[in-house]
């Protein structure tokens, strides 16, 4: 597989990932159109990504959701970066 336009390998449709920042539903008129980043208080945060249960035309990189910090799922991780 080739790599997508961030340099990721095959990143898509594994499990969603479960990002550092809080769930707002108005993100994208609130914060920067591209990538908003929103860390503050609330109990949902994003999730990203779609997972191996979420309907094909659903999975991409710019698709988002919210889950709580309390939950569990057999379709949630994370991904560990190093910088």
């Amino acid at each position: 597989k080739e790599p997508n336009e961030f340099g990721l390998y095959d990143m898509l449709g594994n499990v969603w990932e479960w990002c550092l920042d809080t769930y707002d539903g108005n993100a994208y008129s609130r914060h920067a159109e591209i990538d908003p980043v929103h860390v503050g208080a609330g109990e949902n945060k994003v999730i990203r990504g779609g997972g191996w249960d979420t309907r094909v035309g659903a999975v991409g990189v710019a698709r988002r959701g919210w889950f709580g910090l309390d939950g569990e799922g057999g379709s949630l991780g994370f991904r560990v970066i190093v910088v």
